[in-house]
């Protein structure tokens, strides 16, 4: 009867046993699942490059300069190149942990205004206050190129990426300069502008054909490489000053989408210049300086203002600041320019300059949402395993035998048997049988 009744209270429990199993094997898959869930969350919230991926900015060690361009060598991004609006030219061979001066060959004291490599990323040109240099090796020495150029500060610098020894130059009081033999000799290309008409910014689409101009008077386009121009700045306010000039189609973005930085914010054309619109989040006082497209995803936009870097990533749409760190705030951002390895980090002229993110790292508001994820998953992570436990202790308790009245220990009668007399006893034979016994 007590084997029968151990034997049914074993099934029990070894019922009770697989069923906890089960029920382990569930809440392991259900962990499995919020945590891939999580990870994914996670990494729908972490951005597609190191620009976004956290940080803060950070300066650089070009330090106590007037930096007013910035240009990475795409050959290879981790050297940069700054102009300052004094002294000369900066390099950097380290993604800008380090600077030297490379102005050997240049008249100084002189401002750079402009800086780009030609289409064999082995040439590079400055525009300068005094004229255009070229330098062959990395800005180890400077060659000037000025042949057919007037005495005038060169402002502004495109290069026809198709044909590296097409070049354009914006001057600032005799307009545009063209030359076709990579800066051995400049011809005027300036017909259709106003006279003495200040150039501030060139952008040349090479693939469209299209010279773009931003000038003191608004926008200007050449469809026929500088031979003639046409205003395009209908929506523009009157009086507005044009910084910069930045077609989409020239970092593989919207043809049809154009970006000018003003002294009255952000404007934005659709139909490629025909008229313009104010960005609808009220940048009207807002100096605009410098216009940066990522040519990696075309829809995000970096803006170089008065307030600080804007950015952009839904084709200017919506903007918010690239916050943190040591970048000074209310300052003018001159320019900005991708480098270090795989592009991976921006660079903004703020007089200094800043570099984002910097290694250092320090709080960024646009880490918040993936740090709140992590804590939230951390937590439930604790909460899951706590209730597991406890769980498994209520199991084990409940599969674990208890004394029933059956599973008593006899007591000291029924332990006492009747013993039977001798007589009664059966005997125990050993051996065979006597004889007389068979």
């Amino acid at each position: 009867m007590r084997f029968t009744k151990r034997l049914s209270t074993s099934s029990e429990s070894f019922a009770v046993v697989h069923k906890a199993r089960s029920r382990r094997r569930l809440r392991s898959l259900l962990l499995r699942a919020l945590v891939l869930g999580l990870l994914l969350l996670l990494a729908s919230c972490a951005p597609s490059s190191g620009i976004l991926a956290g940080g803060a900015w950070e300066s650089t060690g070009l330090q106590r300069e007037h930096i007013r361009t910035l240009v990475a060598n795409a050959a290879d991004p981790a050297q940069l190149y700054a102009g300052d609006a004094h002294d000369g030219i900066f390099a950097s061979s380290d993604s800008g942990q380090h600077w030297l001066p490379r102005n050997q060959g240049l008249p100084l004291p002189l401002a750079v205004n402009a800086l780009s490599f030609d289409a064999s990323e082995r040439r590079l040109y400055a525009a300068t206050s005094r004229g255009v240099f070229v330098s062959s090796d990395g800005g180890g020495h400077w060659q000037a190129v000025n042949q057919g150029l007037p005495a005038d500060s060169c402002t502004a610098l495109a290069i026809d990426v198709e044909h590296a020894s097409v070049l354009y130059i914006g001057t600032a009081h005799h307009g545009v300069f063209v030359s076709s033999d990579g800066g051995e000799h400049w011809r005027a290309a300036s017909r259709g502008l106003p006279a003495n008409l200040p150039i501030n910014d060139l952008a040349y689409v090479s693939d469209q054909g299209q010279l773009w101009a931003a000038t003191v008077g608004g926008v200007y386009r050449s469809d026929n490489g500088g031979q003639s121009w046409r205003s395009l700045s209908q929506g523009l306010p009157a009086g507005i000053t044009i910084y910069r000039v930045r077609p989409a189609a020239l970092s593989g973005g919207d043809p049809n989408l154009v970006f000018a930085g003003s002294d009255q914010g952000i404007f934005l054309s659709h139909n490629n210049g025909a008229s313009w619109q104010r960005n609808k989040e009220g940048l009207a006082r807002v100096s605009v300086r410098a216009i940066l497209i990522d040519f990696r995803s075309p829809t995000t936009i970096y803006l170089g203002t008065s307030i600080g870097v804007l950015r952009s990533n839904d084709s200017g749409q919506v903007w918010s600041a690239v916050i943190g760190g040591d970048l000074p705030k209310d300052r003018q951002v001159y320019a900005l320019t991708l480098g270090a390895s795989d592009y991976s980090q921006l660079y903004a002229a703020v007089d200094d300059v800043y570099i984002f993110p910097g290694s250092s790292g320090g709080w960024n508001t646009n880490a918040f949402v993936p740090l709140l994820l992590a804590v939230a998953f951390f937590a439930l992570l604790y909460w899951l395993t706590r209730s597991n436990r406890r769980h498994r202790r209520g199991l084990l308790g409940a599969a674990r035998p208890t004394a029933g009245p059956s599973d008593q220990p006899p007591t000291q009668q029924e332990e006492q048997e009747p013993e039977l007399p001798s007589t009664l006893l059966p005997r125990r034979q050993e051996g065979p049988p006597p004889p007389d016994q068979r």
